[in-house]
């Protein structure tokens, strides 16, 4: 395709926007020739996969220079300007197309790689020449854009479709364009500072002489002290070329004079047609460089106890006189100065290896969704292996410790503090098996993953655990047993499909005695030891708070007490901090911070719960230019750092890819760092990316923490001692506090149709059980037993028994454990009061249960009945004054009632993204029945409705209990929705000839669904509900409140199919029941049973599980386990 004189003109005119010059003058045809092609200095010390990595993270640099240049040259040049027109010559010759990116900042696999196009008769063939030898060709049309390559920096998209842009990306690519004449760029082309350019020449290869104008613009970024950084045209010219048949000419290019990345654009025009290529240069930022490594031997001389730093800091102190010389160094010494300080730079930073050999593991990256799923969810791709380093450098030898096990994942390795033996994890995940392989058939190899353990040799290898389950993260703990977590427990997470909720287990060290530790609903990894004992890991918890930001730091006991939050349960950001580790010798914590829909990448930083359990205080960002991200990945331009290894406050090992996409197979490579952002290569696998560093060495054993008393294990309950509840409390005096509430969230054990359920129409995930209430005495002291192994969470309450706190995280103790609160949301770390207390001078209280006693609170079975008996006989709808209904008739997923009711209540949010006031503490009184309209319109008097103790109750409790509608999560029909199918699409064809024009938006219209008051039906008589009556007139025995109306007799064609198909849908709900009806709740709850149980034991199913699916790979599974 050729482009048009005034579309070039217009590229032109982009390109020049804030040039201050353009220079024209002709091209002789004998213009010297100067090769700018300049080998780099390559010092015989330094191994090339380590010089060659210095340029591979440079290209991090050059890539976010350009991304900033190419932003402001696309906001002046229109779409269809942005790709580059590669000259072909129409005589069938052969053109390799130019790589725009520079040698020095390819990976070494891909310098080899060419593209040739050649076009014949109107053909256009494009040869792939790959490393390695492989080739392809296709056959290409005339408008076609061709990838002629993609930078592993270069753009993409995750598994939530977050994308990372790199317009770059768009440079390469091209359109091949017939022209009579060639561009030919030599494929090592480098740029360096000075007189070192780029030979770029134009060859005429047609049989007549032709005339050529080039226009040569750079851009590039004006750094000035004292201003803002701004993108201009630092230089264009245009030339005029002559050129006989045959003959080429080289084009002048400018000189590069600052570092930073600037971007060419050379354009050629012949007879009004015109074609154009970039290139892309970068010169390194020697000075910046300098200054960081010099920061780093001086933290390095005084961090050696004294170690002699000298002769590095010398050949610093060479290359800083150098670099101030004039004139400047150029062209190759420049180059030598950037490798010279790189070189002192891992020099130093080798030297903080103290060990003499190094575990890690081969394995492709994950791709999951979330951090947590990496656990043991989700199929990844296979292959690897653990494997031992020695020497700890770049050169050393790498042998294989594990490799043997098959097709599978290797991961989660934690050496044994003799370093004599290793615990591993093996296997693979099933769930997204189709997102990663693109079939639902389940490959080769194993379907979950057990642990192992290893001489550190390899020798002994022996499997501990085995079965259907996932375990996953072994930890070795003092005394001989082994922690770990697993999906053992049989819970789903709240919020998505069939994936498994991960908890912490222990087990003895031959795999035996396996006993749970946790009972969160939610998720638990990345367990590790503190020095003090106590295990620190990771815990994803949403109860009425939000889903994405909270999977923070914990610490619990090995016994599985005392479990608590150790960082960020009440912090936005970062959204994840997960593979805490203990920093040796010191009181603080390093962790990976990521996101919630993320992979396990993100920025490194060092935690100090000195200076607080929450915000930002704590935390001390080590890996500078790594976003620290919220609910979704944002774009790095620094790369992503995984698995973090401390080896002293200002030192870490980690894993390393300096991509913006993190799941390339072989980027990943294992790195020690500093506190300043400085980075040495440890070792690189060309072929596979790696993981998880281990240094070989031994350590001190964390203390044995005691266990609780066995005697007391088997109890089934705790005791909680609160010393204060008006602690934490501001402006809640002692007195308005009479009771505790405590409540439990129940654990999602089956998985629905469609996976995610729902649970209410308000923001939250749970089914709710209510144990019961507990007093507070009157200075504010309580004590009472609960039941242990729960997920338990705690409401004051007033004299009236409605809200005034709640607790919005979870607490589950052990049997026979004591535990005890300062107060409600008091600092953490704030003393408590030294005095004896009231409740701590009498017996635990034995909670008080509800009328409904323990059963999960329903609404339609313990809220509806007040409705029915204190509120529908006014607020129905055979009444044309109201505004509200209160009726038990169904909506497509709840009641009418239910439905009219939530806009009065005030209730947390555990649905939404990103925002604080779902993170944060709230002010007493945010929540609840004491901020619900609805209390506030009946305690008024409303028009003699009077509520007994008990109906207050029941009406309180479920307020306060955040408004949830279902006490079950399994389901007969997907989402609880009952008009769906064949009845819903008769309901939908009358709705848009008859009712349409009234019930079309409005605060009751679903997104993309009817009208809840249209779309509704009474179950004990069908004729009466609302879609029938309030439409048919009143002489056929109806409401006529619609206009018209609508129906004048029940002999209508569409009255009479509206009545016959809600007749069906309720026959149909009289066989299969919803979960809110009489028929599927009464005798299933007095047995403790649901109906999703039932069908699993008719089935010969476990309770619990759902419907096999021969179509679901986890179905395959559990048939071939």
């Amino acid at each position: 395709m050729l482009t048009s004189p005034s579309a070039i003109r217009t590229l032109v005119v982009a390109i020049l926007v804030g040039s201050s010059f353009c220079v024209s003058r002709p091209l002789s045809g004998e213009a010297a020739e100067s090769s700018s092609r300049v080998a780099a200095a390559t010092p015989s010390d330094v191994p090339e996969v380590v010089r060659r990595d210095w340029y591979f993270r440079e290209s991090l640099r050059a890539i976010s220079d350009w991304e900033r240049i190419l932003a402001w040259w696309e906001n002046h040049t229109d779409v269809p300007l942005r790709t580059p027109t590669l000259p072909v010559p129409a005589t069938g010759v052969a053109v390799e197309w130019p790589n725009p990116i520079p040698a020095a900042l390819l990976p070494a696999p891909d310098r080899n790689r060419l593209v040739r196009v050649r076009s014949v008769r109107n053909r256009t063939d494009v040869d792939f020449l790959l490393s390695g030898g492989d080739r392809s060709t296709r056959t290409v049309d005339a408008k076609e854009t061709i990838v002629g390559y993609r930078h592993p920096g270069g753009g993409g998209r995750d598994r939530w479709n977050h994308e990372f842009r790199r317009r770059f990306d768009g440079l390469t690519t091209f359109r091949p364009v017939a022209a009579p004449f060639a561009v030919r760029v030599h494929r090592d082309w480098d740029w360096l500072p000075g007189e070192s350019r780029p030979n770029v020449r134009v060859e005429n290869v047609s049989q007549a002489s032709i005339d050529l104008t080039a226009r040569v613009t750079l851009l590039a970024i004006v750094r000035e002290p004292g201003k803002e950084d701004a993108v201009r045209a630092v230089h264009d010219e245009k030339f005029s070329v002559s050129l006989r048949p045959g003959a080429s000419q080289e084009l002048p290019l400018p000189k590069l004079t600052a570092p930073g990345g600037t971007v060419l654009m050379v354009s050629y025009e012949v007879e009004g047609e015109t074609w154009w290529l970039p290139l892309l240069a970068y010169v390194e930022d020697v000075a910046a460089l300098l200054e960081n490594v010099e920061k780093l031997a001086a933290d390095s001389r005084h961090s050696r106890d004294g170690g002699d730093e000298g002769a590095l800091m010398n050949r610093l102190a060479v290359v800083r006189r150098r670099l101030s010389a004039s004139p400047a160094p150029h062209g190759l010494a420049w180059r030598e100065l950037f490798e010279e300080t790189s070189r002192v730079r891992d020099e130093l930073l080798w030297r903080r290896i103290d060990f003499d050999s190094l575990l890690f593991i081969k394995r492709k990256p994950f791709i999951s969704e979330q951090p947590f799923m990496d656990a043991h969810h989700c199929y990844n791709r296979p292959g690897g292996g653990i494997f031992r380093l020695s020497p700890v450098r770049p050169d050393g030898r790498a042998v294989s410790v594990v490799d043997s096990l098959g097709p599978g994942i290797y991961r989660d390795v934690c050496l044994h503090w003799e370093a004599d033996r290793l615990l591993f994890a093996f296997g693979n995940g099933l769930d997204r098996i189709r997102e990663t392989t693109g079939t639902a058939a389940i490959p080769d190899g194993p379907t979950d993953y057990d642990i192992f353990e290893a001489a550190i040799d390899g020798h002994g290898l022996k499997r501990l655990t085995s079965g259907r389950k996932n375990d996953c993260e072994p930890l070795y703990l003092p005394g001989g047993k082994v922690a770990f977590t697993s999906d053992r427990s049989e819970h789903y997470v709240m919020c998505g499909s069939d994936i498994h909720v991960a908890n912490l287990f222990t087990m003895s060290a031959d795999g035996t005695n396996v006993r749970q530790l946790s009972y969160n609903v939610f998720n638990e990894f990345t367990p590790a030891l503190l020095p003090d004992g106590r295990i620190l890991y990771s815990r994803w918890e949403y109860n009425e708070r939000s889903v994405t930001s909270l999977h923070k730091l914990f610490a619990i006991h090995p016994d599985g007490t005392h479990p608590a939050p150790y960082y960020g349960n009440a912090t936005i950001r970062p959204s994840v901090a997960m593979f805490g580790r203990p920093v040796p010798n010191s009181h603080k914590v390093m962790a990976l911070f990521t996101a919630h829909h993320g992979q396990t990448h993100g920025p490194i930083g060092l935690v100090d719960v000195l200076k607080g359990g929450d915000g930002s205080a704590p935390i001390f960002l080590m890996t500078p230019g790594v976003p620290v991200c919220g609910e979704r990945t944002e774009d790095s331009f620094a790369g992503w750092f995984s698995d973090p290894v401390p080896l002293d406050e200002n030192t870490y090992l980690c894993s390393y890819s300096p991509t913006a996409v993190p799941w390339h197979e072989n980027t990943w490579a294992i790195y020690i760092g500093d506190r300043r952002g400085n980075l040495a290569l440890i070792y690189r696998d060309p072929e596979i990316s790696l993981a998880e560093p281990v240094p070989v060495a031994r350590r001190r054993v964390p203390a044995k923490l005691t266990p609780s008393d066995a005697a007391t294990v088997e109890s089934g309950e705790a005791e909680l001692l609160l010393l204060d509840a008006a602690r934490g409390l501001p402006g809640v005096p002692r007195k308005a506090i009479k009771s505790i509430r405590i409540l439990e969230d129940l654990p999602r054990k089956s998985v629905p149709h469609g996976g995610v359920i729902s649970m209410s129409a308000t923001p939250v995930y749970t089914a709710k059980r209510v144990i019961g209430t507990a007093p507070v005495e009157a200075d504010g002291s309580a004590r009472f037993v609960v039941p242990a192994n729960r997920n338990l969470y705690f409401q004051l309450l007033d004299s009236r028994g409605r809200e005034i706190q709640r607790m919005r995280s979870v607490v589950a103790l052990k049997p026979g454990e004591r535990r005890t609160c300062a107060g409600c949301h008091e600092p953490r770390e704030s003393a408590p009061p030294n005095l004896p207390t009231l409740a701590s001078r009498r017996p635990a209280s034995r909670p008080s249960p509800p009328p409904w006693q323990t059963r999960p609170l329903s609404f339609r079975r313990d809220v509806q009945p007040v409705l029915t008996a204190k509120c529908v006989r006014c607020h129905s709808s055979d009444r044309r004054a109201n505004r509200v209904i209160l009726t038990d008739d169904l909506t497509d997923q709840f009641t009418v009632g239910y439905e009219e009711l939530v806009p009065y209540l005030n209730v947390a949010n555990a649905k939404r993204w990103d925002h604080p006031d779902d993170v944060e503490s709230r002010p007493p009184y945010t929540y609840g029945s004491n901020a619900s309209r609805l209390v506030t319109l009946l305690d008024a008097g409303h028009h003699g409705a009077e509520l007994s103790d008990d109906e207050w109750l029941r009406l309180t409790t479920w307020i306060d209990a955040n408004g949830v509608y279902y006490d079950r999560y399994e389901s007969v029909y997907p989402d609880r929705r009952i008009f769906t199918g064949e009845p819903r699409s008769a309901l939908e064809g009358v709705h848009e000839r008859r009712c349409r024009s009234c019930h079309d938006e409005g605060k009751h219209r679903p997104a993309g669904g009817l009208d809840a008051r249209w779309l509704s039906l009474n179950v004990a008589d069908a004729s009466r509900s609302r879609m029938l009556r309030a439409p048919l007139s009143r002489a056929a025995g109806g409401e006529e409140r619609c206009p018209g109306p609508v129906f004048e007799s029940v002999d209508d064609s569409d009255y009479r199919m509206l009545l016959s198909t809600l007749e069906t849908l309720s026959k149909r709900l009289s066989v299969r029941p919803r979960e809110d009806l009489p028929l599927a709740s009464d005798a299933e709850q007095r047995s403790g049973a649901s109906l999703g149980d039932e069908r699993a034991r008719s089935e010969g199913r476990g309770a619990g599980s759902p419907a096999a699916d021969p179509s679901n790979p986890r179905e395959t599974r559990r048939q071939r386990h």
